[in-house]
């Protein structure tokens, strides 16, 4: 009777640790340095050489009206937060960014986007350019796709994309447009996939892929995934519970909108996709995408300390991931704090969340 208990201790001690196979490389969550800026929900980042900026957005708690949709701009070099000059547009929530090089130039062009002042609604569809010191008008042609927000954008082998998203009436939108800076023109890549806003996405650099997730098309949570390798759109496993396969029980917890992404390969020397945050019953959980794998998998969930959010901004920088800005609601932003997630690293307990 010993022996069979043994046997059964042995056999189920095997099966959690195949179904958590990733139990000592979840990672921990860690207070970084504080956003400088107003706080504000639904800005843009985009990483331009070795920084990170931050910037646009709304805050409807500003008193007057026209501060509310936001045009200033902050560096930030994983140590400290700096002002750069502003937005020379008008000031927006729901855009999106994108790098490339164009002439031997390493450009961040920032674009779309939406703003309501004095009842007067505008949805945008101009982009600018930004060299890490000068704004500019783009000089570029004209976006082909609907003026609209909550979209993404990504790059990838030097070229832009920018697609989904919320056109004027809420009307969810279906499409990824791809701009080329080579010879200026932009082209559509055939997505084919519901139409939703508010959805994320990851380049696995490595890989020379980009996973597009998430979302909602305003009535249920996008559980469509697609991978595009700059020629074509696939479809990756969908994010459902399969029955035989017990390490996707938990799928359900996948969806949601208003995500944050990022990308690391600090766990295990493979770059993963991550994603973060968000609106839906799951928020404050956390999920990294092996690529190779297919496959999902939970990570540590955002610590007690870390506000729930949406509506925020997620970057990488030297190999971290980190988020900032966002807020309860699309409505009422939170806090200035800026958190610092490690992948594969056992969770820090005592981790004071002190700078």
């Amino acid at each position: 009777m010993k022996r069979m208990n043994f046997l059964c201790l042995l056999v189920l001690g095997l099966c959690f640790a195949a179904c958590h196979s990733n139990d000592d490389t979840w990672g921990d969550w860690s207070r970084s340095y504080s956003f400088v800026g107003w706080k504000r929900t639904s800005a843009v980042a985009f990483k331009l050489g070795e920084n990170v900026y931050v910037g646009l957005g709304s805050n409807k708690e500003m008193e007057k009206e026209e501060d509310r949709f936001m045009r200033d701009f902050w560096k930030f070099d994983g140590h400290a937060w700096t002002r750069v000059d502003s937005f020379p547009g008008l000031g927006r929530d729901g855009a999106v960014a994108f790098v490339v090089k164009k002439g031997g130039k390493e450009l961040a062009y920032v674009g779309t986007g939406f703003r309501e002042v004095g009842g007067n609604k505008q949805y945008f569809k101009d982009f600018y350019t930004f060299d890490g010191t000068n704004w500019e008008k783009a000089n570029m042609a004209a976006f082909p796709g609907e003026p609209r927000r909550f979209g993404v954008a990504f790059s990838l082998n030097n070229k832009g994309y920018v697609g989904t998203g919320m056109a004027d009436g809420s009307q969810p939108l279906g499409d990824m447009w791809c701009y080329d800076p080579d010879n200026n023109t932009w082209t559509d890549t055939k997505l084919n996939t519901t139409a939703s806003y508010g959805a994320s996405v990851f380049v696995i650099e490595s890989q020379k892929k980009a996973v597009l997730c998430l979302g909602t098309d305003g009535s249920q949570y996008t559980r469509e995934v697609r991978i595009f390798d700059g020629q074509n759109w696939t479809a990756a496993a969908p994010l459902v519970d399969k029955d035989g396969q017990g390490w996707d029980n938990d799928y359900n917890r996948i969806p949601r909108a208003y995500a944050v992404a990022f990308t690391s390969s600090l766990d295990g020397g493979v770059e993963k996709g991550y994603i973060a945050t968000g609106e839906g019953s799951y928020r404050q959980t956390c999920w990294e995408y092996d690529i190779i794998k297919d496959r999902w998998d939970e990570v540590t969930e955002l610590p007690n300390a870390m506000a729930p959010r949406s509506h925020a901004v997620g970057f990488s920088l030297n190999d971290y991931g980190y988020v900032v800005t966002g807020g309860s609601n699309f409505t009422t932003p939170g806090d200035i704090y800026c958190w610092k997630f490690t992948p594969g690293i056992d969770e820090d307990d005592d981790n004071d969340y002190g700078i």
